[in-house]
């Protein structure tokens, strides 16, 4: 509800200002017939000239500065109100008189008002208006969860809305009261977001999270400057008490000398302080790029503070100044926009260029059809209903010929101009499909890795899987160099997790940095494996894997064909890994990847019958963590479910590709030893109870914390009865050996026949 509330909010404000563009454009219009070129100050209701504009009609009549205006057109004027409010009755070329005081001596001029329109300022006003309103869209719509999307939008509307403000709306006989309540309101506001705002770019670091109070320090101050500036500008003029004119000049001065200069230095301040604090590469581009849009704005404020202070009048040509001024801002945003990948600008060159073309086509055939059309029914005096049926049939045939038309086009524009993209995609294509074939998720997951690798150039890819239940991602393959052991470490991380949820909501590629900001659990593996962007794999809205790719090999970004070629391919990659897993999930357990219960015992039965025929040796062992209880306890589920999975691949590891081991029941293993004695049993068991000694933690906040396990063996003993020994026979007997290893400390292999133990 709050996102559509600031939609509907954006959308309102960006009418708005629209309107208010066509009613400056309007303004512009008249008031270019209107000027004369002077500006007045009208102190102790004295109207004096205190500027007069070379080559402006005032200068040309022989209006002079420090001269005092006593009448216009016969009317007695005392403010700069009343002189505006006749001015709006100026028409151009048509003379005006005024009578003024030139030390001792009464005179009369006429003066013609009217000037050239203002084409250029106008333009330039114009621009840095459409600068700031796409912006606003742009940063809203993009990111509408973000904070500082959400300030940099909120701040851009609002000077787009002051930019726009007309100085008079024709029928509007209030509104300069009104203007100037707008005005200074949308000053206020603007003072506190910017502030806001760049004290979260590129991130809110600790100096502003341990101090809650600042943004509403930032707004209080913006809400009193706004509204006291307001309250008296347009009271003062009305009421005539004595005195409050004199509190509205000391406002106006305390605004322009101190205020507005004191604004910008202390944006700089800020921004540079968030450029001191940034520690990575894209964060620090990030302020830096904006703290090079500010300066120029927070320069111009401060010159114009100190050259009203010192009463220099600025030069004529600061109007052309200040507009490309204020332009540096959207100007550094859309750079920063650019280079952290908002805005497609490849993808809309190459879709700009499609549309041109097809464009030009259609019209051309259109053209073709209508020429000859018109011209056979040119030949009738009037067409028959078969003829205008002809002629709609035709246009209808244009109309379905359209996509196709668009479809070809674009694949000879990609083949000709961008034949890097249309290899990229059959290689990702190709990949997708292939990844079926690969049988088993790690084999899977390599191929993966390498492949994408050779695509994007990329120094190393880095494919997690989650699983659903416990909220761990864990690293399914890797050929980063930076590893160094690490892929061994499950990644503990809520499904909750600000990462990634917003890999999840994002449904694109991520920059690295982005993600590092709002996730410190993410960031944790992305600097371990030194990737610059996360892929989000996601499937019927649940993150199945990421995929997280490192620098380009050249060094150069990823261009935004890359990016939508990575979101399309992300998409097959989750379908295909939850197929897999769905697959598998029937046989294999998933937290642990090892067969089921019911899969293992099925496989243990068939063991027993192929022994039993052709009486071949058989050994079973229970396996049983000693004291697991306490890591749960201890370390909570998510550490107990990191170790179950780092045992399974501990005990996989050291048992043959013949030899079978499943998840028996909570933290029970059961193997299975095909052509295996007793006593060579005991040396594969001892092997696996060495290795589970030896284990490191794969939990990096409990490294101290270590393994060991009980094992029970059983052997399959072939008689001469009709009926052998069963899998609940076997099962019950290496049961009995894991209790009494139990019994004699833990941390044993006991034999259900025989009465020493291996250790």
């Amino acid at each position: 509800m709050k996102r559509r509330t600031f939609t509907t909010v954006i959308l309102a404000c960006s009418l708005i200002v629209f309107l208010l563009m066509g009613a400056r454009i309007c303004d512009d219009l008249l008031s270019s017939g209107r000027t004369i070129g002077i500006s007045v100050d009208d102190s102790d209701e004295i109207l004096t000239v205190t500027q007069v504009i070379d080559g402006r009609p005032a200068s040309e009549a022989g209006l002079e500065t420090g001269d005092i205006i006593e009448s216009i057109d016969g009317s007695t004027l005392s403010s700069v109100s009343e002189i505006l409010g006749l001015a709006a009755t100026f028409e151009r070329d048509t003379p005006v008189e005024f009578k003024i005081m030139r030390g001792e001596e009464t005179r009369h001029l006429t003066i013609c008002p009217g000037i050239p329109f203002p084409w250029t300022p106008l333009g330039l006003d114009l621009l840095v208006i459409l600068g700031y309103l796409s912006i606003a869209l742009l940063a809203h719509f993009r990111a509408p969860d973000v904070l500082r999307a959400r300030l940099l939008s909120g701040f851009s509307i609002a000077v787009a809305l002051e930019l726009a403000l007309p100085r008079f709306i024709p029928g509007f006989a209030d509104w300069i009261l009104f203007r100037e309540i707008f005005y200074y309101s949308l000053t206020g506001a603007q003072l506190g977001l910017e502030l806001h705002l760049a004290s979260v770019i590129p991130k809110k670091y600790d100096w502003f999270t341990s101090r809650p109070w600042l943004p509403k320090l930032y707004y209080g101050i913006g809400l009193f400057i706004g509204t006291a500036t307001a309250l008296i500008a347009t009271t003062a003029p009305n009421l005539g008490v004595p005195g409050l004119e004199g509190a509205n000049a000391l406002v106006q001065s305390i605004v322009n000398d101190f205020v507005l200069g004191g604004w910008g230095i202390a944006v700089v301040a800020l921004l540079f302080l968030q450029f001191r604090n940034s520690k990575t590469p894209g964060h620090r581009s990030q302020a830096l790029l904006v703290l090079v849009g500010v300066l120029p704005w927070a320069v111009f404020n401060l010159c114009n503070s100190v050259l009203t202070r010192l009463d220099v009048v600025s030069p004529q040509w600061t109007e052309f100044v200040q507009p490309m001024v204020l332009l540096f801002y959207p100007a550094a945003i859309f750079i920063a926009i650019f280079r952290y990948h908002f805005f497609d600008i490849d993808l809309v060159l190459r879709r700009s260029l499609v549309i041109a073309v097809v464009t030009c086509l259609v019209i051309i055939l259109f053209s073709v059809v209508f020429e000859n059309v018109a011209s056979r029914f040119g030949e009738q005096v009037n067409a028959g209903k078969w003829q205008v049926a002809a002629f709609a049939l035709g246009m209808l045939i244009l109309g379905l010929l359209f996509n196709p038309v668009r479809a070809q086009a674009q694949k000879s524009i990609d083949s000709r101009f961008f034949p890097e993209r249309l290899a990229q995609r059959e290689h990702l294509a190709e990949l997708a499909a292939s990844l079926p074939n690969q049988g088993s998720l790690s084999s899977m997951g390599q191929h993966l890795v390498e492949e994408v690798s050779k695509v994007f150039q990329v120094e190393s890819a880095t494919v997690m899987v989650a699983d659903p239940r416990s909220g761990i991602l864990l690293s399914l393959a890797s050929n980063s160099p930076r590893l160094d052991g690490f892929l061994e470490i499950s990644l503990l991380i809520q499904s909750d997790d600000a990462g990634i949820e917003q890999l999840r909501k994002a449904r694109r590629p991520i920059p690295a940095d982005i993600i590092i900001s709002t996730s410190p659990a993410m960031a944790q593996r992305i600097h371990a494996v030194g990737a610059e962007l996360g892929v989000g794999l996601i499937s019927k809205e649940r993150l199945i894997g990421i995929l997280l790719l490192g620098p380009k090999v050249n060094r150069e970004r990823f261009r935004s064909e890359e990016l939508d070629l990575l979101r399309l391919f992300s998409l097959n990659v989750a379908t295909v890994l939850e197929n897999v897993r769905l697959f598998q999930s029937a046989t294999y357990e998933q937290l642990t990847g090892l067969l089921r219960r019911e899969a293992i015992l099925e496989a243990l039965d068939g063991e027993i019958n192929r022994a039993s025929r052709y009486h071949r040796p058989l050994t079973v062992g229970m396996v049983d963590l000693d004291h697991f209880k306490r890591v749960n306890d201890s370390w909570g589920h998510l550490a107990g479910d990191a170790i179950l999975q780092k045992v399974a691949g501990v005990l996989q590891e050291n048992l043959r590709s013949t030899d079978r081991i499943g998840r028996y029941g909570g933290e029970e293993f059961l193997f299975i030893l095909p052509e295996t004695t007793m006593n060579e049993g005991l040396s594969v068991a001892d092997k696996l109870r060495q290795a589970l000694e030896d284990m490191n933690s794969p939990v990096e906040e409990a490294s101290e914390l270590r393994v060991t396990a009980s094992i029970g063996l059983a052997e399959l003993k072939h008689g001469d009865n009709e009926h052998p020994p069963g899998a609940r026979d076997l099962i019950a007997a290496a049961d009995s050996a894991l209790l009494m290893a139990k019994h004699r400390g833990r941390n044993l292999v006991v034999a259900a026949d025989m009465s020493d133990s291996v250790t």
